[in-house]
Order: C-alpha cells, then sequence, then structure tokens
C-alpha cells in the first residue's frame, strides 16, 4: 500500500527547541527511526505531527460529509470532480476518493502507542501519567480516523503497527466494517481511561483529545452501532458535567450563536480543529464558499429555515441571501455583510448542539415510550435558535426521524455531517430506510438527472467510495468497490 506516511513536523503544539531536535535528526529514509524515542518533547512531536495532519483533512471531512448530501449545492465554480461525486459516479482516479490523510494520522498515533511507554525509562520527565495521556490522544486520533474511513470506504485495511520504513513492503487486505468499528470502540475505551478533562490553554482543551470529546466520539460511533443505550451514556457524560452548554440566542440577534464559529472555541464546542492566521495555520474554507464558492446552501435547506422565519440560524448566519453563500465560514458576525479577514476558521467536529439530538436520536430509536424525550430535546434545540412553533414530529419513527433529521440539517449546515447522517439512519435493520436516503439525495440534485441517481442510489455499494487507483496499484491485497469496477 503506497501510502505516504512522511513525517512532516510543522511544530503546531511545541516550542521551537523541540522542532529544531526533531529536524536535526534526519532520519535516512525520512521515517522515525527506533533510535528517536528518548525524551518527551520527541513523543509530543509526533503527537503534534498527527493534530497537523488532521488540519490538512478538513477539505476532506467536509467533502466526504457533505458532497452527497442535499444542504449544499455546487454554486458558481463547478468543480467537475464535485459534480462526479455529487453525482455517485465518481472514478477510482479521483482526489476525493484519497484516504491517505487519515492513514498518516493513524500511523503517527501508531508509533506513540508503541514506542511512547518506553520513553517512560529514558527520560524523567516522562512519568506515567503524562504518558497515559498522550496514549489516550493517540487511541482517539487514531479512532477518528478509522471513523472517517469506515463511514466512507466501508471495508479498508486495519493497521495497527507503525509504518517505519519507506522500503517497507506494506499490503493488507480490507477488513470489514465490523472489525474496523470493534477496533474503533476498543480505542476509544482505552482512551476514557486516561483522558483530560482540561489542558492549560482553552484551544488546546477545545483542540486536543479530551474526556469529552472521546465520549462525543462515543456517542456518535454507538449510533451507527445501534447500541442506543451505550450511546445515550455517552450523550449524559458531556451533558451531566458542567463543562459545556448550549449558547443561547434571542430573537433578531444571530451574533451570540454565530460566535459559534467566529471567534470559535466557544462554551459549546467540544472538539475543533484549531487554525490560527497569526501561526501561518489557515484552511480553503473561505476559497470554497467565497471566492470560488464550490458549494453554496442548497434550495431545499433554505426551504428548511424559511418555513419559521424567526430561525435565527437562518439568513445572516449560516448563509446570505444574495449568492446563497455559506455566511458561517465567511462573515466576521452575524446578520451583518461584514466578512471575516482571515481563512482561520476552526473546523468543529462535535458541540454541544450535537450532543442533544444524538441523545435524542438514540431514544428515538428505543421506542415509542421514549418519543416525548427526545422531542423536548429536540424541542430545546429549536427554542435557542428563537423558533416558538411546536415541533410537528407525527407519531411514527420515520415521522419523528425525519424532524430530527429536519433539525440537524438546520443546525449543521456545511459542517461535515449530513451525508452521514442520512447513510447512518438508512442503514439501521437491514437499510430499513434505504427510500428516506434516496428522497433527500434526490431534494439537492436537477430534476432531469433524478431517475439516474435513483437507480445508482438503489445499489447500496454507491454508498461508498471507490478505492483510489493508486492504492490498488501498489497493493495487490486490495479490492475494489464492484460499484466502481465499470465507472469510466
Amino acid at each position: 500500500m503506497k501510502i505516504c506516511y512522511k513525517l512532516m513536523m510543522l511544530c503546531l503544539l511545541l516550542p521551537a527547541a523541540s522542532c529544531q531536535k526533531w529536524l536535526d535528526l534526519k532520519p535516512q529514509n525520512e521515517q522515525v527511526s527506533d533510535a528517536y524515542w528518548t525524551n518527551k518533547a520527541e513523543v509530543e512531536a509526533v503527537l503534534g505531527a498527527a493534530y497537523v495532519k488532521l488540519q490538512g483533512a478538513v477539505k476532506t471531512m467536509l467533502v466526504w460529509g457533505e458532497g452527497r448530501g442535499n444542504t449544499l449545492s455546487l454554486g458558481g465554480y463547478v468543480d467537475v470532480d464535485l459534480l462526479r461525486l455529487k453525482s455517485f459516479s465518481l472514478l477510482p482516479t479521483n482526489n476525493y476518493a484519497k484516504w491517505g490523510e487519515f492513514y498518516q494520522i493513524i500511523n503517527y498515533a501508531n508509533m506513540v502507542i508503541k514506542y511512547a511507554p518506553a520513553v517512560v525509562e529514558k527520560d524523567p520527565a516522562f512519568n506515567q501519567a503524562t504518558m497515559a495521556s498522550f496514549l489516550s490522544e493517540a487511541y482517539f486520533l487514531r479512532a477518528l480516523s478509522y471513523f472517517y474511513i469506515v463511514r466512507s470506504f466501508g471495508e479498508a485495511p486495519l493497521i495497527l503497527e507503525p509504518y517505519m520504513d519507506d522500503q517497507q513492503a506494506y499490503e493488507l487486505s480490507k477488513s470489514s466494517k465490523a472489525q474496523l468499528f470493534d477496533q474503533i470502540v476498543q480505542d476509544l475505551t482505552v482512551a476514557s481511561n486516561n483522558g483530560k478533562e482540561i489542558w492549560p490553554t482553552v484551544w488546546e482543551t477545545k483542540g486536543r483529545s479530551t474526556k469529552w470529546a472521546i465520549q462525543a466520539l462515543l456517542a456518535d460511533v454507538y449510533l451507527w452501532l445501534g447500541k442506543y443505550d451505550e450511546a445515550i451514556i455517552a450523550c449524559n457524560a458531556i451533558l451531566q458535567s458542567g463543562k459545556y452548554g448550549l449558547l443561547q440566542g434571542t430573537v433578531n440577534n444571530k451574533n451570540n450563536w454565530f460566535s459559534i464559529f467566529n471567534p470559535g472555541n466557544s462554551n459549546e464546542g467540544i472538539f475543533e480543529i484549531q487554525f490560527d492566521y497569526t501561526k501561518n495555520q489557515t484552511n480553503k474554507l473561505m476559497e470554497i464558499f467565497g471566492s470560488n464558492y464550490n458549494w453554496i446552501i442548497s434550495n431545499y435547506c433554505v426551504s428548511l429555515f424559511t418555513e419559521n422565519a424567526e430561525d435565527i440560524r437562518g439568513a445572516g448566519a449560516s448563509y446570505e441571501t444574495v449568492a446563497y453563500k455559506l455566511w458561517k465560514y465567511l462573515g466576521a458576525e452575524g446578520n451583518t455583510t461584514i466578512p471575516r479577514p482571515y481563512s482561520d476558521q476552526n473546523w468543529i467536529i462535535y458541540r454541544v448542539a450535537d450532543i442533544y439530538l444524538m441523545k435524542a436520536e438514540a431514544l428515538i430509536m428505543k421506542g415509542e415510550s421514549y418519543y416525548p424525550q427526545a422531542v423536548e430535546l429536540i424541542t430545546t434545540i429549536r427554542s435557542r435558535a428563537a423558533i416558538s412553533r411546536p415541533l410537528e414530529a407525527g407519531s411514527t419513527e420515520l415521522d419523528i426521524l425525519k424532524a430530527l433529521m429536519d433539525e440537524r440539517a438546520r443546525e449543521f449546515v456545511g459542517e461535515g455531517k449530513r451525508w452521514f447522517d442520512l447513510l447512518r439512519v438508512a442503514q439501521r435493520d437491514q437499510y430499513k430506510y434505504k427510500e428516506y436516503l434516496i428522497e433527500q439525495v434526490l431534494l439537492g440534485v436537477s430534476g432531469a438527472s433524478t431517475p439516474v441517481i435513483r437507480s445508482l442510489l438503489l445499489n447500496e455499494n454507491a454508498h461508498y467510495l471507490p478505492i483510489h487507483a493508486d492504492e490498488l496499484k501498489y497493493n495487490k491485497l486490495l479490492v475494489q468497490n464492484p460499484y466502481y469496477e465499470n465507472l469510466n
């Protein structure tokens, strides 16, 4: 498998001296050799490299999580690759089919897991508690990476040992979804034992793995696995921690809610990938949604907001009404036309609103007697958005799930969740709600292509991405997703 695991230490988390020490090592094959692991700073450098790589994966998270959903549409500049993604005809040669960023993070995590324990004996400053905390971060980052991979590809190689040598032959077959999910749960269970509650700074507490980020990811994973009691327990751990709360907004005042995105790291944020232009840490979100505007908010999503004119998350907050650009990433504040000066928005993976709605979903799936509790949680999010109209949820499981999914669409548009939400709901009980997935996807495509996309989505393999052609070339044990074998 030609996954490039070359360590790029960009000094995200470390002082200059530590970075310089790393640069002085110069392994001949650009991998981290066994001789590297001598002190705490070196362990943290590899861990820091994983977070740097996570920064670089934001565009991929956006594309994988939103590109096949229905809350975003292609904008003024139409990227042909995005068009193929949205029409479920992505070619195996397309860059959006590359999983290398996440396997790089996995490799850094594997290095820390394997080598960090021995460093305790070499460096008196590196005690057991610190080492255990670093290991917790590594397990979390590995689990998060595999979670993105399994939801996007279904099956993929499960790698638990570090790739240490450029000359090493590395061929592995795919593991099943069940095997990948089992490993994710195992990693998060281990991580939860030594996760930190807080770090010394706000940006670290929001941007590095914590006990609460681990619980948020666990809740998400348990929803996918249909383990609803476990998901509720994980959600409750966060909601009852006293560490987080919903930011409250008021009618005709969008700025408080908007502060979730600018400046970010709000009391609502649980895990946010950090960016700071003063440290040359920027992303492409303003380019994607602004200058090129590959994506704009879809007509369907606009209609969800206009159902409740008082919704403070709508026009002037989530989007602007001229070109329907996603304002939550472009604006300096809500309900103004003042743009952000720099593209250094945090990428939010989990915030408290997500926890409320994940718990609601778990309750719905537990049965009719739990519907009132679920509706109450959804209503809490609606009330925070200043929506006064009572929730019209219906009485069946699917009716209430639809109401929940509509609320998630409003709350998280452009946050990399919509496709994953639709797929998670559809897959339950042997694809019980496949038709719901198809109907939702069709709301975001043009009328002429509707029959074609409907026929494509009947094939469940179409719900996953192709393995990139380069991976198949260098790893002869990999087998292509059969849906893509005859695409051209």
